[in-house]
This record gives C-alpha cells, structure tokens and sequence, in this order.
C-alpha cells in the first residue's frame, strides 16, 4: 500500500505529545531494528511475514507503504493505549471514540470516521 498514515493525538485541536514508552512497548514485540531512541526509526516484523518501516517523532507516528494484515492489529492497538486517531494523506481521520471528534482541528472533525478498534476494521477503512 502506498498511502502514507499518521498516528496522532489530538487536544484542543492541537498535536500532543506522545508517551514515546508506550509505543515503545505496544511495537516491541515486533521490532526486527531499532536505535535505542525510537526516533531513529523503527523497522517492524509481523508473524504473517511483512515488514513496514515506522518513523516515530515526539508528537507523531508514521507509516508509509503499509502492508495488509497484521499491521493494522498493532494500529489499532497504537490507537487504543495512545488514545490516539490515524490521519491518512488522502481520506478522513479514523477515530478510536466518538468523543475524539471534539479534539480535532475543526477541519478534519466534520468528516472523520469513528472505526472500530480491531485490525480487520481498520484494514478494511484504510485500504478501500
């Protein structure tokens, strides 16, 4: 898949800062390479055989050319222990909770979409 994705979490329609242990702990089962500051880049392995590069900053998660499968497991599972929603370059935010909507920048809150928090629900919204 070629589209580009963003983890963020959104307050008062601003990025906040990421707990950067957190995602350290929900990717850690699957890290195949990484610095010892996630922010150096991250490269994932999942069980079904892909492998995705993920670039991690203080206020952002990103992911581009993402593979079908597993990967959306542990998206979703980046969404739910962040409270976080996904922002893909070319269709609306996906959000984990209706009350997330409240936090968005005004532009993009109008046309999200809440999704559930399962990896096949998450695929089949981001890759249709």
């Amino acid at each position: 898949m070629s589209r580009t994705l963003f983890v963020l979490r959104y307050r008062n329609g601003e990025p906040e800062p990421l707990d950067l242990e957190l995602v350290r702990e929900v990717l850690s089962p699957y890290i195949a390479a990484a610095a010892e500051d996630i922010r150096n880049g991250v490269l994932l392995r999942t069980a079904d055989g892909h492998e995705v590069d993920v670039d991690v900053n203080d206020f952002c998660i990103t992911v581009s050319r993402f593979p079908p499968g597993q990967f959306f497991d542990i998206l979703a599972a980046l969404m739910d222990r962040l409270g976080a929603s996904v922002t893909p370059t070319d269709m609306p935010v996906a959000l984990r909770d209706e009350a997330d909507r409240a936090h968005l920048p005004a532009r993009g809150a109008a046309d999200a979409a809440v999704i559930a928090l399962t990896g096949p629900a998450l695929e089949r919204y981001l890759t249709t």
